[in-house]
């Protein structure tokens, strides 16, 4: 469990950021300075020069499009430090990135370096099991992320069976509401932290022909997202979370029950838009920032694409205070992490990379980039919004990554991604959902 103010962790970074830090498959988007083949088998170059000079091309895939903001930054940092060093990177869809880094790798090709979920969704247990994925025990320094040489919760999801496969992205993973301040300042609406003053604001915007919500209901992690926000702020939401770290509620669990069936009450009642049944996270990002909706709820991650989507957009974000307790949570999750590819052609330059991605400078290039909340007190927030989206009374999981805690032989967190869409789109009820992932949860006491 990880608790109590981020916002104390920023303030205690500042000092410390300015010590470390001065120096500063499906579709497939690309974000490529050059054309050819990415894959690593063919990409040259590679080696480092006697004076430390790097040259030749490392290729980086992402997990996420809304990523591709992360390959600008590396390739504006690089171009200045290693002017002759050709950074290619890609993006690919969440559904599809394990099936297109198996079958790049299958066919020794692929990128150089990876982001990945690390162990949230086993997506790198998978390809690790496939001997795809570089052990990086000897090469990489995880003193900035374990100063008592003891895992965290950022470094923790990059080992599989206590070896080192990965160095974090070290950003700490939230929820917020983001809102259009100019709706709501001609209209007259409030963004209060009360559950039943928001519920009573959206149905007012629907009566004034303002549609509240967009949500990306093809994909499964944008609607749990809604979810650990929804639980969040429902009486006994909190504490059912807790129960499922400790082992002790499986998701039938009322609380559990109860949350989800609010949130399909808002789809009900029409607070979500009917674009959001087709939307992926790019365009329910472009729908709200466009003014399509008054809000959208989504992760801390997407500050960059909320801010790129529109540049004029006047915004903020604010919470919902718990119904019960009346304090503020947040689902929190460690972010992801880089990875070599065991096949790259480009190893020294893989290397080097994932060296600088030990250092705090790194974290503050990757952070800034995507506007991230940081998880390490060395790197402070780039942008005043992501500091009020890490700011608040208390944090707890975020639910979908307790649920492989809860299985022996079963498989709730694969029932609970595959569930998603068809609870959304009617063709599963709420207690089917709960009971199907439950039935998984056979190591709940």
């Amino acid at each position: 469990m990880f608790k109590k103010l981020l916002a104390g962790l920023l303030a205690a970074s500042l000092v410390l950021s300015l010590a470390s830090c001065n120096n500063g498959g499906g579709e497939t988007s690309s974000t490529e300075s050059t054309g050819g083949d990415s894959s690593a088998a063919e990409s040259t170059g590679g080696n480092e020069g006697g004076d430390g000079e790097y040259s030749g091309t490392l290729t980086i895939w992402e997990g996420d499009p809304t990523r591709a903001v992360c390959g600008d930054a590396y390739k504006a940092y690089f171009a200045e430090k290693y002017p002759n060093l050709e950074i290619k990177m890609e993006t690919k869809t969440e559904d599809t990135y394990q099936s297109a880094l198996s079958s790049a790798f299958g066919a020794n090709q692929g990128p150089d370096v990876f982001w990945n979920w690390g162990t949230k969704n086993g997506i790198l247990e998978s390809i690790v099991a496939e001997d795809y994925v570089m052990p990086l025990t000897d090469i990489a320094d995880m003193s900035l992320f374990e100063k008592d040489g003891e895992k965290t919760m950022i470094s923790n999801i990059c080992y599989v069976d206590d070896t080192l496969y990965g160095v974090p992205t070290a950003a700490i993973d939230t929820r917020t509401i983001y809102y259009n301040k100019d709706i709501f300042e001609q209209h007259g609406y409030k963004p209060s932290t009360s559950l039943a003053d928001f519920e009573a604001m959206c149905d007012q915007m629907l009566a004034d022909g303002i549609i509240p919500l967009t949500v990306a209901a093809t994909e499964f992690s944008s609607l749990f997202h809604v979810y650990d926000f929804i639980l969040c702020a429902v009486e006994g939401g909190p504490q059912f979370v807790k129960d499922t770290e400790a082992g002790t509620a499986k998701m039938n669990d009322p609380r559990g029950v109860a949350a989800l069936e609010k949130y399909m009450s808002w789809k009900d009642k029409g607070y979500f838009s009917t674009a959001s049944t087709g939307n992926d996270a790019s365009a329910a990002v472009l729908e709200f920032a466009q003014g399509g909706t008054a809000m959208i709820i989504c992760g801390s991650w997407l500050l960059s694409n909320v801010k790129s989507a529109n540049e004029s957009l006047n915004f903020d974000v604010y919470k919902l205070a718990n119904e019960e307790d009346n304090k503020t949570y947040s689902c929190v999750t460690a972010n992801g992490a880089y990875s070599i590819a065991a096949n790259t052609q480009n190893l020294d330059n893989a290397k080097m990379f994932i060296n600088w991605m030990c250092t705090a400078e790194a974290q503050k290039t990757w952070m800034d980039a995507m506007n991230s909340v940081p998880g390490i007190p060395e790197v402070e927030a780039a942008d005043p919004i992501a500091t009020e989206i890490g700011t608040s009374d208390e944090q707890i999981s975020g639910y979908y990554e307790l649920l492989s805690g809860t299985a022996k032989n079963g498989t709730p967190n694969k029932v609970y991604e595959e569930n998603w869409v068809p609870l959304w789109n009617g063709q599963i009820t709420v207690q089917q959902f709960v009971d199907a992932v439950s039935e998984q949860q056979d190591a709940v006491k």
